[in-house]
């Protein structure tokens, strides 16, 4: 079986050439295992490493009195294939989209296998993150100013800290299961944007968001607060922006592997096409009452 070459980005990011070694070496072997595990079916794909890092070199992101963001990001999109002229015209309509999804979460599971690597001689706490794209938008959280005393970014999709021992390696999964949720999480924050609450609320601005997107909430349990919000139909995800971020700057590398899984048959490009993935959208979706971060 032969892997999808994915979107690395690679123009848009500070990639680390120093960290690629040894994270390398186990997105090598995890991806090894992937491709034996699923030579034997035409419906599963293995992406190649995408790798990201950030230096200690590098000015910070976003800056103000009280707070410093050193971040990093890069997009990489999932291998989906366009709706055809045909297949669009034959979609109905489904609320918050602006029509019915094309690719829907059900159609494939991916799995995103994670490597961080802390190539410095000290102690690093970084955040991983993951921020979901779908045909239609692009989240993008950017950060809470809301609060006079400190800017905090508002959460991502999945936003996860890790505590770097130095000269050290992390490695991890993100499961279908987390993958799915992400998507359900994208879908509601359109709904979301559909129908705001009033501003001046409890629970406009970015609050909603940050509850759908927070990692203890999860699709199992109905949240009566997300539960209006909550499409009857969930787009799947097309992509999604892959980005590490720390108060302080320092040399960490990020590795990944994406395990592809066809449910639909139809949907997810072979491995050896030409054709172009969906990619990321036009639009943005970002939470209110924030600054947007580039």
């Amino acid at each position: 079986m032969l892997a999808w070459s994915g979107q690395s980005g690679a123009g848009s990011s500070a990639l680390v050439a120093g960290a690629r070694a040894r994270p390398r070496i186990a997105a090598a072997l995890a991806f090894g295992a992937l491709v034996a595990a699923c030579a034997g079916g035409d419906d599963n794909r293995v992406t190649p490493p995408v790798v990201l890092g950030m230096t200690d070199k590098m000015a910070p992101f976003y800056e103000d009195e009280q707070t410093s963001i050193f971040q990093v990001s890069t997009p990489v999109s999932l291998p989906v294939r366009r709706a055809t002229d045909e297949e669009r015209q034959a979609l109905g309509k489904a609320a918050p989209y602006p029509r019915e999804p094309f690719f829907k979460a059900g159609d494939a599971r991916f799995t995103i296998r994670y490597t961080l690597s802390n190539l410095d001689d000290k102690q690093r706490i970084v955040e991983l993150l993951v921020d979901p794209w779908n045909e239609f938008v692009r989240y993008r959280p950017g950060v809470n100013t809301s609060n006079e005393e400190m800017a905090m970014p508002n959460l991502s999709g999945i936003d996860k800290f890790f505590v770097l021992p130095p000269k050290s390696r992390v490695e991890g999964i993100f499961t279908p299961d987390d993958m799915n949720e992400l998507a359900t999480d994208l879908a509601t924050a359109q709904g979301i944007a559909a129908k705001p609450p009033a501003a001046d609320s409890d629970f406009g601005g970015p609050g909603l968001y940050n509850r759908a997107f927070n990692i203890q909430n999860r699709k199992s349990y109905e949240d009566p607060l997300l539960k209006p919000f909550v499409p009857g139909v969930i787009a799947g995800l097309t992509g999604f922006d892959l980005g590490i971020r720390s108060s302080a700057a320092g040399n960490v590398a990020v590795e990944i592997v994406i395990d592809v899984e066809s449910l639909n048959g139809d949907r997810i490009l072979p491995d050896d096409t030409q054709e172009r993935p969906i990619g990321p959208p036009g639009r943005i979706l970002s939470p209110p009452a924030g600054a947007a971060m580039p």
